[in-house]
C-alpha cells in the first residue's frame, strides 16, 4: 500500500524552474507489497466457457427464453379454451376439473419438451421449467373458467343478468 508524504507550505512561491505536479508524492512500502499474494498460475486454461459471458449468446439466450415464454402463454390460452369445450361431457364437478388440471401439466410438459429442442444455451438448468410457470398456470385458469363462464351465461339462471 502507497503512503502520502505530507506536502510542506511555505510562505514563498515556488520556483518556476522547478516543475511539480499539485498531486502529493507517493511513497512505496515494500513491506505491504511482499505480502500481498501472488496470483496462480497452475490454473487450468482448457476449462470449458460458461455460455452466459458471451454478450452475442446473451443476446440469443434472451431471445429463446421470451419466445418460450410467449409460447407458454399462448399454449395457456389455446388450452384454457379447448379444455372448457373437451371437458364439457363430464357430469361430475370434481372430475372436470382435476381433468383440466392434468391437461394443463401435460400442456405444461409440451412446451418443455419443446424447449429442450431449441437448445437454449442456459446456466441453470431450472430456467426451463422456471420460465413464465406462473403466467402459464394464472393464465390457463383464468382463460378456462372465463371461457366456461361465457359458454354458459344463459344456461343458468342463478347468474347475475347483464343489463
Amino acid at each position: 500500500m502507497a503512503k502520502f508524504k505530507k506536502k510542506k507550505f511555505s510562505a514563498e512561491k515556488p520556483d518556476p524552474k522547478e516543475k511539480k505536479d499539485d498531486l502529493p508524492e507517493i511513497e512505496s512500502d515494500e513491506s505491504i507489497e511482499k505480502t500481498q499474494p501472488e496470483p496462480a498460475t497452475d490454473t487450468p486454461t482448457d476449462s470449458k466457457p460458461d455460455p452466459t459471458e458471451d454478450p452475442i449468446d446473451k443476446s440469443a439466450t434472451k431471445k429463446l427464453t421470451d419466445r418460450l415464454f410467449w409460447l407458454r402463454i399462448a399454449t395457456a390460452i389455446a388450452g384454457g379454451v379447448i379444455a372448457t369445450f373437451a371437458f364439457e361431457d363430464i357430469v361430475d364437478m370434481e372430475e372436470k376439473r382435476w381433468t383440466s388440471i392434468g391437461f394443463m401439466i401435460m400442456l405444461f410438459i409440451a412446451t418443455a419438451i419443446v424447449a429442450k429442442s431449441w437448445k437454449i444455451k442456459i446456466a441453470n438448468r431450472k430456467k426451463y421449467v422456471t420460465t413464465g410457470i406462473g403466467s402459464f398456470v394464472f393464465m390457463y385458469l383464468f382463460i378456462w373458467i372465463f371461457t366456461y363462464t361465457v359458454v354458459n351465461a344463459g344456461t343458468n339462471q342463478s347468474m347475475i343478468p347483464v343489463i
